[in-house]
C-alpha cells in the first residue's frame, strides 16, 4: 500500500498577505498593486479581513490559467458570463458589507511542500488540497 500524508497548515495561514481585489471598475485600479504570484497556479480563498469571513475557495485550471486570469473572471461582470455564481456573491457581499474583497493565494509550489508519500501530478495534488481547505476552511458559498 502506498501512502499519502497530507500536512494542514493552520486556518490563518491559509489567508495569509491578501490582495484586495477590486470588483468591475475597481478591479483596474487594485489589480495595478498585484504582484509576481499572479503569474502562477494554485488555489485561492476570497475573504473579508474583518470580521473575518471566508467566502470561497478556488483553484486555477488547466496550463494557461494563472491567478490573474482567474481572478479577474470572478471579479468582473463581463468576464464572469460562463459562471456568474461567484461574482453575483462577491458583488452582493460587498454591497451589503462595504468591507473590501480580499484574496489569499497558495502557489502549487507551497501545496507541493505539504504532500509525503507517493508522488503525484501537481494536478492531483492541486485538486485534493481544494477539497482539503473547502472543508477545512468552511466557505460561505460551499457550505
Amino acid at each position: 500500500m502506498e501512502e499519502i500524508i497530507i500536512n494542514v497548515l493552520e486556518k490563518n495561514e491559509y489567508l495569509a498577505d491578501p490582495i484586495e481585489i477590486g470588483l468591475d471598475k475597481d478591479w483596474s485600479k487594485k489589480s495595478v498593486n498585484f504582484d509576481e504570484r499572479m503569474k502562477k497556479q494554485g488555489i485561492y480563498v476570497f475573504h473579508i479581513l474583518s470580521p473575518q469571513r471566508i467566502i470561497y475557495v478556488g483553484k486555477t485550471r488547466g496550463p494557461t490559467m494563472d491567478f490573474h486570469t482567474r481572478l479577474y473572471r470572478h471579479a468582473t461582470e463581463s468576464a464572469s458570463q460562463s459562471n456568474p455564481k461567484v461574482y453575483r456573491a462577491l458583488k452582493k457581499i460587498k454591497e451589503e458589507t462595504g468591507s473590501s474583497i480580499h484574496a489569499s493565494l497558495i502557489t502549487t509550489e507551497q501545496i507541493r511542500s505539504l504532500f509525503n508519500g507517493k508522488q503525484m501530478e501537481d494536478a492531483a495534488i492541486v485538486d485534493i488540497c481544494e477539497q482539503v481547505l473547502i472543508h477545512l476552511l468552511k466557505p460561505e458559498m460551499q457550505e
